[in-house]
């Protein structure tokens, strides 16, 4: 037990629920990834579950590598890598590929990686070192717009173009941790202003482009219409108001006027069958019958999974998993206020409590479809070893946090003895005289 107390280090709660997801995510993965085993690997389950696991696996040698690390170096990583990061971004942007119609990626030695999941712990982790760094001290508007401002803006803006949950998922973190660094709530409000005004002038661009693709595309269809005699079909893009107006719209529907099983409602419609057929305990492990109908089963609608299997039970028992794990870190904000350890450790951590609550909310039919992954039980190579490195870096500022206590109660300890001593030593002299 010992050994196992000076490998881990750390908060242990937060290892044994870190634990605790990996077992669920190999169960519930291995379950929902029947349909991809037989498209891609000719029916071999084996095949997938052992790529996951090798996935979990590096979350975990992620997670403990970073634990390790003093959690200070952070601070100095994060200033390093912040404009880098903005590049990769910027180049993803460009060069980078699509995947499920919802992210970008890019490949690095033949691995697809997702750089807005590095950006997002960058970015946090810069913010609690510029607040610290910023403390108590007077600082006027322009400070707080260069150095706090500028970055959350510039990050959150990259990966808006393409990821919208993702953004404003970080952007809602970002105003938190402004919030608990006791950022001035004027300034607060001229940076939700700005970013109101460049969210309209972005829509207006778009929707501008789009009309005009629209206006060529149809162009192009007539053209050749009358060159080939043939149909010259052309489906009209929608631009983003149009887009996240029917995601809204198809939340409020009735359900009798509308064809529940086309590809507008598929999604939400198979996520409602697996969550009601679930009941109170489930069908069981490994038999549901949604993950055949679901589009990425194992990825974005994973939960929807677990309550089919595992039941409302099933389901509160991963809900309670994330919240202990973000009342550890709350433990770390009360014990240093207004600290960088405590700041970034706060930031992360309700980094992956939000997103686990959004993926939630997507699957119960709370919430509009969206992209986003459960933290380390989804399947997914760069989420899962973003939410390791994150865990990884929070069990640092804990670890540190042991260190201290052990040398408080060392040297507890030591004043005892040495007021047990010169007591002894008095009485001795007291009993010769």
């Amino acid at each position: 037990m010992n050994i196992v107390n000076k490998i881990l280090r750390g908060d242990k709660v937060i290892w044994i629920v870190t634990l605790l997801l990996g077992i669920i995510s190999l169960i519930v993965v291995y379950s929902a990834t029947s349909a991809l085993a037989v498209s891609k690997y000719s029916g071999s389950t084996g095949t997938v579950l052992m790529k996951h696991l090798a996935m979990l696996v590096f979350g975990f040698i992620m997670m403990y590598a970073a634990s390790k690390v003093n959690y200070k170096h952070y601070a100095k990583a994060a200033w390093l890598l912040l404009i880098p990061c903005l590049a990769l971004l910027v180049y993803t942007l460009a060069f980078g590929r699509n995947i499920n119609d919802a992210s970008r990626s890019i490949n690095v030695g033949g691995f697809s990686f997702q750089p807005s999941e590095m950006a997002k712990i960058i970015l946090i982790t810069y913010l609690a070192r510029q607040l610290v760094m910023m403390g108590d001290t007077k600082y006027n508007i322009k400070d707080f717009l260069i150095k706090l401002a500028l970055p959350i803006l510039a990050t959150a803006g990259l990966i808006f173009t393409e990821n919208l949950s993702t953004a404003l998922i970080l952007v809602l973190v970002c105003m938190v941790v402004l919030f608990i660094g006791r950022v001035k709530i004027v300034h607060m409000i001229a940076l939700m202003g700005i970013c109101a005004v460049l969210l309209g002038l972005y829509l207006v661009v778009d929707i501008v482009k789009t009309n005009i693709d629209n206006k060529q595309g149809r162009k192009k269809a007539e053209e050749a219409l009358v060159i080939s005699a043939k149909s010259g079909e052309y489906k009209e893009k929608q631009n983003r108001i149009q887009t996240w107006s029917n995601r809204l719209k198809s939340m409020g529907e009735d359900k009798g006027e509308i064809n529940r099983f086309d590809d507008k409602h598929m999604q939400r419609t198979y996520a409602d069958i697996a969550v009601a057929s679930g009941s109170v305990f489930g069908k069981g492990p490994g038999k549901s019958e949604q993950r055949n109908f679901l589009p990425h089963p194992y990825s974005d609608f994973i939960y929807a999974i677990i309550i089919e299997e595992y039941g409302i039970v099933g389901g509160i028992v991963v809900l309670m998993l994330y919240i202990i794990l973000f009342t550890r870190v709350i433990r770390i904000v009360g014990k240093r206020p207004l600290s960088f350890g405590s700041l970034m450790a706060f930031g992360l951590g309700f980094l992956i409590i939000i997103q686990a609550m959004v993926n939630m909310g997507v699957s119960i039919g709370l919430l509009p479809v969206t992209g986003q992954p459960l933290p380390f039980i989804s399947m997914g190579g760069t989420s899962l070893m973003a939410t390791g490195l994150i865990l990884g870096m929070i069990l640092s500022v804990t670890r540190s946090m042991e260190s201290e206590e052990d040398m408080s109660e060392e040297q507890e300890i030591q004043a005892i003895i040495e007021t047990t001593e010169t007591t002894q030593n008095e009485r001795e002299l007291e009993s010769r005289d």
